[in-house]
């Protein structure tokens, strides 16, 4: 929904910057035809690619910005150069290359602020902070959306003024901050009427639209968006009229009208299929999917569930590898232009060597002059090219070491979301030795004021036997004191951040715990819920060298994912139906291996292999993050140099195994 958002203000906010008035091209392109001015054709391009394709190609955009800025760079127009480079900025971020758009806003700033291009120099802080918005960095985001206002209310640009106190608004929405929110969508919207400005009035009613919604009022919210639907009928724009119908269908959604919500969503798919959006699809299709389970209409249901998957599919492959790719890319194409440049200095080189044996000594004299001038210009554009190519590599590395973090900071982000999850079974657990030691220090003290008694009257034969049942009850009270202990500390290492160290770990005691922790936490959160658990121990399982606190997090996922798929097919299982979860450790050939076996629904064969990918989730919105198995994998291959294998048939059964190294 964010990255929808972020593609239309960078629309308004492009238009805004790029054209006070719709911009003539067919004119443009009657004085060139006369002129044959190169300049007059860089505007050409730039306006083709502003205006023409902005909201219809982006890859025909992109390459309009290109020739206009090859252009400017070869007739040596510094306004020309700036202007395209913020269009090539505009065009990698609707494209989601977000590193490639910040590297060209900070190559165009400089020299847009030199050549005092302010609405170019505007533009790069807008894109700037649209990048670090989806990013999800809140303050440099605001940071540049203020810098971009700074700008328009100095220089007057009304037009754009408005765009970027749009943008503030929506940065505090976001982030539900609805009071400075909603003071920004009427300070805009205010600004807006007095400066007769009506072409961003829609926004502003939509952003009044999801503070409604945000409050729970649903109608109101639905006014807003059908006032925006109104303000934006003439523009031929599928991204607008998608997201307007699809919040009116989310509207009725919460209001329990099952079939206003479906008439809406369906209405919300066609535009985004106009505009060919897997983000725009799925989020629709996702609605249509719920909508049609509320009316039993399965089919319908099954089908809209297929599109949607097929949306994430397409959606998750983009985000997921453009990044990466841009600068593989960049990276390659720069060493192939070295090459061709080494090559083709070498060919000259060895011409000029054969027309000097054949020439005068004096032809020979200037063409080895004018070969050690090409060498000199050839090893300053190869020096040059490696050093870009360098700034790749160190760009990459860093990309590298930025997803390690955030990969680590997901794996904290996880145990702490299941910590909560643990509260109930722990409680359950520590609660048994808690109430043996109450009550065998009760009956210490029962027996204590009977030794008393005993004593007193020379029983010592009663005395010795008293005496005994204290110390019984005593190493009881050790005993089940020391199980409490245990099940603290595990709670305390499964919440602390994982230090990497490993240690040995009987892996019975861990999995016992995990199982029994995961069963009771279901439990507490849902009392229907019931499963047998069956263990088959090796008790000749020898201790294994693992970082406990992942692998505790590993065994937890998959013990609460084969307990959901139980529950889940006792929903729908026939009489007779037993729910069961199986725990199995076993040793050989140098290995441990730890299963997981349930008898649920099992995994179908067309997802099976893609249960290991990131935000990947078979799980509705909101009870599944896709990052469980995901992480679990990693820290199995990458942490303990171990596997993580699955085996399942469909309606039956899913058994995971991992396998780790005894040493």
């Amino acid at each position: 929904m964010k990255r929808i958002f972020l593609f239309i203000v960078l629309l308004i906010a492009t238009c805004n910057i790029v054209f006070a008035q719709k911009p003539n091209i067919d004119s443009l392109q009657k004085v060139y035809n006369k002129n044959r001015q190169d300049t007059t054709l860089v505007q050409i391009y730039f306006l083709k690619s502003m205006y023409t394709f902005l909201t219809t190609n982006v890859d025909s955009g992109l390459i309009y910005s290109r020739k206009a800025l090859e252009l400017s760079q070869k007739i040596n127009f510094r306004k020309g150069v700036v202007r395209a480079l913020s269009g090539i900025a505009t065009y990698q971020n609707l494209s989601g290359d977000l590193p490639g758009s910040l590297k060209t806003t900070f190559q165009a700033l400089p020299e847009a602020i030199d050549l005092k291009e302010m609405r170019v120099v505007a533009s790069c802080y807008n894109t700037r902070g649209l990048t670090y918005s989806t990013l999800k960095d809140a303050k440099r985001s605001l940071d540049n959306y203020y810098a971009a206002l700074y700008i328009c209310e100095k220089y007057h640009y009304t037009g754009l003024a408005v765009t970027e106190l749009n943008n503030v608004a929506r940065a505090y929405l976001d982030n539900d901050k609805l009071d400075s929110a909603r003071y920004y969508c009427q300070y805009a919207y205010d600004f807006s009427i007095k400066h007769k400005i009506k072409r961003n009035l829609a926004y502003l009613v939509r952003n009044f639209g999801i503070i409604k919604f945000k409050e729970h009022d649903y109608p109101s919210a639905i006014s807003y968006y059908r006032k925006s639907l109104a303000d934006t009928s003439e523009e031929k724009n599928h991204y607008l009229k998608s997201e307007d119908y699809r919040r009116i269908a989310e509207a009725y959604v919460k209001m329990n009208l099952v079939d206003s919500a479906i008439y809406y969503a369906k209405i919300a798919l066609e535009h985004a299929k106009g505009d060919k959006n897997p983000d725009l699809v799925q989020r629709a299709t996702t609605i249509l999917t719920d909508q049609y389970k509320l009316k039993d209409d399965y089919k319908n249901a099954f089908y809209y569930q297929q599109v949607t998957q097929q949306a994430k599919d397409s959606l998750f492959s983009q985000q997921k590898t453009l990044q990466v790719q841009n600068l593989a890319y960049s990276e390659e194409q720069r060493k192939q232009e070295a090459k061709a440049a080494e090559l083709a200095y070498g060919e000259r080189v060895r011409f000029y060597v054969l027309l000097g044996v054949i020439g005068v000594f004096v032809l020979i004299a200037g063409i080895l002059l004018y070969a050690n001038g090409q060498r000199k210009k050839a090893n300053v554009l190869l020096h040059k090219q490696n050093e870009q190519i360098e700034t790749q590599r160190k760009d990459l590395e860093k990309t590298v070491a930025d997803l390690r973090t955030t990969q680590r900071q997901l794996i904290q982000s996880e145990k702490m979301a299941s910590l909560g999850e643990l509260t109930a079974g722990i409680a359950h657990e520590i609660q048994n030795p808690l109430n043996f030691v109450n009550n065998f220090s009760e009956v210490n003290t029962e027996l204590i004021e009977e030794m008393e008694m005993e004593i007193s009257q020379s029983h010592l034969d009663e005395v010795k036997a008293i005496a005994e049942s204290i110390k019984l009850n005593q190493e009881k009270i050790s005993q089940h004191g020391k199980r409490a202990d245990f099940i603290v500390k595990g709670m305390l290492q499964h919440s602390r951040a994982s230090t990497g160290e490993k240690q040995l770990t009987n892996l019975n005691v861990l999995a016992d715990e995990f199982f029994k922790l995961s069963f009771h936490g279901l439990r507490a959160k849902d009392k229907s819920f019931n499963a047998e658990m069956v263990t088959h121990f090796d008790p000749d399982l020898p201790k294994a060298n693992v970082v406990q606190q992942d692998m505790g997090r590993v065994l937890l996922n998959l013990i609460n994912n084969a307990f959901y798929a139980v529950n889940q097919k006792a929903k729908t299982a026939a009489p007779g139906y037993k729910p069961t979860v199986e725990l199995t450790t076993s040793a050989g050939n140098g290995q441990i291996e730890i299963r997981v076996k349930d008898n649920g629904n099992g995994i179908p064969a067309s997802i099976k292999d893609k249960i290991m990918q990131p935000f990947f989730t078979t799980k509705p919105t909101g009870e599944g993050t896709g990052l469980g198995l995901s992480l679990s994998y990693d820290i199995v291959t990458k942490g303990h140099g171990g596997k993580i294998d699955v085996d399942s048939k469909e309606g039956e059964y899913t058994e995971f195994k991992i396998t780790l190294p005894i040493s």
